[in-house]
């Protein structure tokens, strides 16, 4: 569709189809409907022309709400610029290096998280909009004051918006996320039947692509895109009672607190159509209880921030017959090329051999952020995403996750990687060497422990544990601590965490939780 080239344009669409109905909702905070959401965004568009931001530029946000998001999404969008969303759980240190990298023009700051840019908390907290030369200003009060100028004609190669992940070496990685992919999203089939006019909640943060990407799937369809902070089972549950929502994001630690709680049953659920899921598979006795309860179809989606979404449907209908493949991440989207490949050779492995899987399509990023280097290492010539997961597929082209080939870990949702974690431990003076792994957490699917040989003063694994809290965001921290004498290495002295995390995992088919 030609108003799917860019942000802008689906938001100047149904502005024009639909301008009084809901856009962009935070449960109990703030809405904006698709008119009012075109006329803040044309308005930031009116103050970032007037300090120079245009084609190729940036602009950013640090903040929970996503209202706020979607006018700062929509603007940089007006300006061929790109937006990005920080993640306001990291710490000072990590914030200031991830500003740096990504260079922004204009930066919009909820006044509670002001703090990490170490600055003080206003006493009216508004939230501020830091300005070119160090200006802060009001950002309501700033905003009111601007005129709105026409939006430029998008480009299908302009970067919409940046998600920083963490990288394997340490260094977040910016991945550029251009029009064309956005497009290739929503042309994309699909197997729930979001449409226009319908509310699909999101519980996810907005610096995650799971996050910013229902605000613009739902606005290229008319859709309306609820966030809702608090994921407590009880609220949850109104929400869905409330004859508001017809689709819902989650995923099955969230699914499985709901089905257990125990005023679930005794309330109606007519509205909601669907629950769509990811990060893991949902057990059969689950996935059987919530489609008992809600009376709705069941869908999980895999992909990455890189493939701007994603690239596999484990659709109702598997989850009606159930069986093994509900342990699967179903098949390839329509359009999306999907295959296991030997990391080695590139040679595409046989039905049921495990290798890396890789995709090609349309959907692939632009690149990483001023890292050229990190971007050859995944994408090859011919297009193929080199995703750093590890699975097999079945006859049917049903993909099941394995392992990843990359050591990160999965907790909660939020992507970790070791070496993070390691480089900090390796500061105290009191550990010699260390691995991080992520081993079974019942809450949280994965939880971070690090394996320590200590020094010549042997510390208290709680110190080690605080270092890390003083240094990191607290959800990359290890939970837990051991102490050895030795790490086990290969003859070339690579370290094997494979035989670190296998205790932790004896009996259960999925290194991925």
């Amino acid at each position: 569709m030609d108003h799917h080239r860019s942000i802008g344009s689906m938001l100047r669409h149904w502005a024009g189809e639909r301008p009084d109905a809901p856009a962009v909702a935070v449960e109990g905070v703030a809405e904006h409907t698709f008119a009012s959401w075109l006329d803040a965004s044309s308005r930031l568009a009116g103050g970032l022309a007037a300090h120079g931001v245009g084609p190729g530029g940036r602009v950013g946000f640090i903040g929970k709400n996503a209202v706020t998001w979607a006018e700062v999404l929509a603007a940089a969008s007006f300006r061929r610029a790109a937006a990005i969303p920080f993640n306001w759980r990291l710490s000072a240190d990590e914030t200031t290096a991830v500003l740096a990298d990504a260079d922004v023009a204009v930066l919009v700051v909820e006044a509670e998280l002001l703090p990490l840019l170490g600055r003080s908390v206003p006493e009216d907290g508004a939230a501020r909009v830091l300005l070119p030369g160090g200006d802060e200003r009001p950002y309501d009060a700033w905003l009111a004051e601007q005129d709105a100028v026409p939006a430029l004609e998008p480009e299908p190669d302009d970067i919409a918006f940046l998600i920083y992940t963490s990288g394997t070496s340490g260094r977040p990685k910016g991945v550029e996320l251009p029009n064309r992919a956005i497009a290739a999203n929503l042309a994309a089939p699909a197997p729930w039947d979001i449409a226009e006019g319908h509310v699909v909640m999101v519980p996810a943060p907005i610096f995650h692509l799971s996050g910013t990407g229902w605000i613009f799937y739902c606005l290229g369809l008319g859709a309306t895109s609820l966030y809702v902070l608090d994921i407590r089972p009880d609220v949850v549950l109104g929400v869905f009672a409330g004859d508001r929502v017809d689709h819902a994001l989650t995923v099955p630690a969230v699914v499985q607190s709901l089905v257990q709680h125990p005023d679930a049953a005794e309330r109606s659920y007519p509205r909601l159509r669907t629950l769509i899921y990811g990060g893991s598979p949902m057990s059969p006795t689950v996935a059987d209880a919530a489609r008992e309860l809600f009376d709705c179809d069941l869908i999980q989606s895999y992909g990455m921030t890189e493939t701007c979404g994603p690239i596999t449907f484990l659709g109702p209908d598997d989850h009606r017959r159930g069986g093994e493949r509900l342990a699967s991440a179903g098949v390839a989207v329509p359009g999306v090329e999907l295959g296991v490949f030997d990391p080695a050779t590139g040679e595409r492995c046989p039905v049921g051999e495990t290798g890396e899987v890789w995709t090609r399509s349309a959907l692939i990023m632009a690149g990483y952020r001023n890292q050229p280097g990190e971007l050859s290492a995944v994408l090859r010539e011919d297009g193929w995403f080199r995703t750093g997961d590890a699975g097999y597929q079945d006859a049917d082209g049903y993909l099941f996750l394995c392992d990843r080939v990359k050591d990160m870990i999965v907790s909660g949702g939020e992507n970790i990687y070791p070496v993070e974690v390691e480089n900090v431990l390796m500061t105290h003076p009191d550990v010699r060497d260390v691995a991080v792994i992520g081993v079974p957490d019942e809450r949280w699917g994965e939880t971070v422990k690090a394996v320590v040989i200590p020094g010549d003063r042997r510390p208290d694994p709680a110190e080690l544990v605080a270092h890390c809290r003083e240094r990191l965001a607290h959800y990359k921290c290890p939970t837990s601590v051991d102490l050895v004498e030795a790490l086990p290495r290969n003859p070339s002295g690579k370290l094997l965490k494979r035989e670190l995390r296998a205790p932790y995992w004896a009996g259960r088919s999925r290194e991925i939780a």
